[in-house]
């Protein structure tokens, strides 16, 4: 069984202000700096409207020594499309941006080959740039995140964005988690360059910042055993009084 927790940012911070910087400003209808420069996995100077091959696009932002956030949340948005129906690079386009200059291209294509399936690989596009057109990105998309010097990390929210092919943000979806014909449907309004109301503002708690390791963790973990533990409380006094019940009824 699967446990899907939606709780504010702030909840369970442990340590420092987790939320502090950190988050997604939605802006539905703000347009994408296509001119922003990259190089893309194969090593070639790119643009940000080139990566996109004017098709509506999943867009997700992130970084590859990201160990809790970015694996789940790739591994949601593929899952999810290779249940849409939709067909990779007819329609739609898929790109991974990383929020980390320091990132070489041996790593992009690594974690492509990693992350994205064969028969979609063609129609995904990860890049990396200079702080300067990362900052660009980031800023139009509201992806607001922070740097921990201390433990050269990355501090994020989970989520990505759907993208008109003119370059303008559609749709948000945040979480790690994504329904495929939800998906479907918003990559089909994109196409039409329809734009949707802001979604959920509340963020799936992933990370927590852990004393006795010093990095962030996935939270969500505490959540479940939490209510793992409330199930088998509430299951137990049930279970109690159904048997006190009985026992009452079968005395003479």
């Amino acid at each position: 069984m699967l446990f899907a927790c939606v709780v504010p940012v702030q909840a369970f911070a442990h340590g420092p202000d987790i939320a502090k910087d950190v988050g997604f400003e939605q802006h539905p209808g703000a347009q994408l700096p296509l001119a922003a420069a990259f190089v893309d996995d194969a090593g070639h100077a790119t643009t940000l409207g080139s990566a996109l091959h004017a098709k509506p696009t999943v867009l997700v932002l992130g970084y590859l020594a990201c160990q809790d956030l970015c694996p789940m949340t790739l591994a949601g948005v593929t899952q999810a499309l290779d249940r849409s129906g939709l067909e990779a690079g007819r329609d739609y386009r898929g790109v991974f941006v990383s929020i980390d200059p320091r990132e070489t291209g041996d790593a992009m294509r690594e974690a492509k080959r990693m992350r994205v399936g064969p028969a979609d690989r063609a129609a995904w596009t990860f890049l990396r740039g200079d702080q300067a057109s990362v900052d660009r990105l980031a800023k139009a998309v509201g992806f607001r995140y922070r740097y921990e010097p201390r433990h050269d990390t990355f501090a994020h929210a989970a989520g990505f964005a759907v993208v008109t092919p003119e370059g303008a943000i559609s749709k948000y979806f945040l979480g790690v988690r994504f329904d495929p014909a939800k998906l479907a449907a918003s990559l089909r309004d994109a196409r039409a360059e329809s734009i949707a109301p802001t979604s959920n503002p509340l963020l799936l708690l992933c990370y927590h910042f852990d004393p006795t390791t010093g990095r962030y963790t996935l939270a969500i973990l505490d959540i479940l055993r939490a209510v793992i533990a409330a199930f088998f409380v509430i299951a137990a006094s049930w279970a109690w009084r159904h048997h006190r019940h009985r026992v009452r009824e079968a005395r003479p």
